[in-house]
């Protein structure tokens, strides 16, 4: 061999082997898929001398034959476009399937050429001419085809063995330099899943404490429980209610706050929360460490861990000791109220006819003028005034003698609606209250609280198929300094005609329902404490000028900021307040 040719063939190799250098190096810097497979055909077309060639990626599918052509170099890609990715026949398969190197002089004279349906006579038609071919795979170090190189030329024996050495070197850097990207990119999700996760945990840790925070917060007890009935959590309401430390609970059973007789209940609580049943507003009694009766109203839930089996129970449990206070308090001021009420109308019938024997027997006195007579008569006459005296203690035994003390008015409504408000809830009544006064004045609590319960008891007797209920409390300053109670509803309203009698003893329009006293007996209450009251109502919806009116009944109380009994008035002083009913 001439010594230039040497020089040339030294020089080309050297030049050859430094573009795999180059290319190793690029490869390692690069972590863009496509630029990785671009750089690998473009070097391997270099260093084979081929006049094009791709790489196809191996994603094969359920039928095993689906490559996606990653890259092309010596020819546009819309010489491909027209035709289908490769698939693993006779030819391609060694490649696809990792096998070995396939390089042929004269891929034509392969004896596999030509012998898969549908191009039984080689390549189609207008596919680029091909004659030497040289199909490199791309294997990773754990075996796996990550695809192929192929090259092709026109001309027969362009391929020799230093270029199936090279070009078998580049693949290996490719199988490198894309498992590096592969890494980068499950790394990358990695971080990104990560990050994700992350944030989930920030997401339910703020979560959590918020939960937390409303519990160690809340002014209900809340309790948690597992399925034995065993404490596991236990909240500050829970000591506060019961008087029992965290400490001392955890790990206690639930009996221990339980009276004993009702400890079946909690048998069948157990059961019903087994069995996913979730229990509302059940209304019952608990012990305290004292000893001391709670009335409580429970709500217990299931509580289930991550594969929805049921693990334990929380418990919200609410202290309605005052409540239940209240309404026994209501109750017994209403039997008062009733008996009083029955004692002054028996009391009322009976003093009528006394005063008209009385008068009789003091006619009869110029008519008898015997001594023994006289002494009869006079002693009749004093034992008429004795009964006519009981008669009179009796008909205002109803009447409140509890000493008035200073009170807000809000405070008064506030706790009378905590009793009406679930019977309210039932009927569909929507409850809506203005309380804005910050007045403390002196009266009697209990006969305040009687005015403002049958007023209220009217209302939702008003409304039975529901509406609204508006209550107001607010400080006024004309026509003189007091307070203004306002109960107005949108129930089906009293007939004008009926209006000036609503306050008279006995009157009423609910027939043999209603007695005819509530109303008469408030407006005694409200003038005892120099106050007003009037109503107003309307029956039907309509158009009043430029005014529209609708159905219902407001009732307008007004109490002086000192009443009668801070200022000691007593007697006719009392009798003077004012009433007014407005149609």
């Amino acid at each position: 061999m001439p010594h230039e040719e040497q020089v040339r063939e030294i020089g080309e190799l050297k030049r050859k082997l430094e573009l795999v250098v180059q290319t190793g190096t690029l490869l390692t810097q690069t972590f863009d898929l496509e630029c990785v497979v671009q750089a690998v055909t473009d070097a391997g077309l270099e260093l084979s001398g081929a006049q094009f060639g791709a790489f196809f990626y191996n994603t094969i599918n359920a039928l095993g034959e689906s490559y996606v052509l990653h890259a092309l170099s010596g020819v546009d890609r819309e010489k491909f476009a027209k035709f289908p990715m490769p698939r693993n026949t006779a030819i391609f398969a060694p490649t696809f399937e990792g096998r070995r190197i396939v390089r042929s002089g004269d891929i034509m004279q392969d004896p596999d050429y030509g012998k898969n349906s549908p191009h039984d006579e080689g390549m189609p038609e207008g596919h680029l001419p091909v004659r030497s071919y040289l199909a490199v795979p791309v294997k990773n170090h754990e075996g796996e085809v990550l695809g192929g190189l192929f090259y092709g030329h026109e001309r027969p024996d362009v391929f020799d063995e230093s270029v199936e050495d090279l070009v078998a070197t580049v693949a290996a850097q490719a199988a490198v330099a894309i498992d590096n990207v592969r890494l980068r990119d499950q790394l990358n999700r990695g971080r990104s899943d990560l990050e994700r996760i992350r944030q989930v945990q920030r997401e339910a840790s703020k979560g959590l404490n918020e939960l937390a925070a409303i519990v160690a917060s809340s002014d209900d007890a809340i309790i948690s429980k597992d399925l034995d009935g065993i404490i596991t959590s236990w909240n500050r309401a829970a000591t506060r209610i019961f008087g029992y430390t965290r400490e001392e609970m955890i790990g206690m059973p639930i009996l221990k706050l339980i009276p004993e007789a009702l400890h079946p209940d909690e048998t069948e609580i157990l059961e019903k929360i087994r069995a996913g049943e979730r229990i509302e507003h059940f209304e019952t009694v608990r012990v305290a460490r004292s000893g001391e009766l709670i009335d409580v109203s429970l709500t217990i839930s299931p509580v289930r861990d991550e594969t929805g089996t049921i693990i334990g129970a929380s418990k919200i449990l609410r202290d309605v000791s005052s409540r239940r206070r209240i309404e026994r308090s209501l109750v017994q001021a209403e039997k008062i109220a009733s008996a009083g009420r029955m004692a002054a109308t028996i009391a009322h019938e009976i003093n009528n006819p006394l005063e008209a024997v009385v008068n009789l027997l003091y006619l009869l006195r110029g008519s008898v003028q015997d001594d023994p007579g006289k002494h009869y008569l006079e002693a009749a006459e004093n034992e008429l005034i004795r009964v006519s005296h009981i008669a009179r203690q009796t008909l205002g035994f109803y009447r409140e003698h509890a000493s008035a003390g200073m009170t807000l008015l809000v405070d008064l409504l506030a706790q009378t609606v905590t009793i009406y408000e679930p019977r309210c809830a039932v009927i569909g009544i929507r409850i809506k209250t203005e309380l804005v006064s910050s007045r403390k004045i002196m009266l009697r609590r209990g006969e305040i609280m009687q005015v403002i319960s049958n007023l209220i008891a009217n209302a939702i007797y008003a409304m039975p198929e529901g509406g609204e209920l508006r209550l107001t409390v607010k400080d006024v300053g004309a026509p003189r300094d007091g307070i203004l109670l306002i109960i107005a509803d949108t129930g089906i309203g009293i007939e004008q005609e009926h209006l000036p009698r609503v306050f008279e003893a006995f009157f009423t329009t609910r027939g043999s329902i209603g007695t005819g006293i509530g109303l008469f007996v408030a407006k005694q209450f409200i003038e005892g404490h120099g106050g007003t009251i009037w109503i107003e109502s309307s029956t039907a919806a309509g158009s009043n000028g430029a005014e529209t009116q609708t159905h219902g009944t407001t009732v307008s109380i007004f109490l002086p900021l000192h009443t009668m009994y801070e200022t000691g008035a007593t007697g006719p002083e009392r009798a003077s307040a004012t009433v007014s009913v407005e149609a």
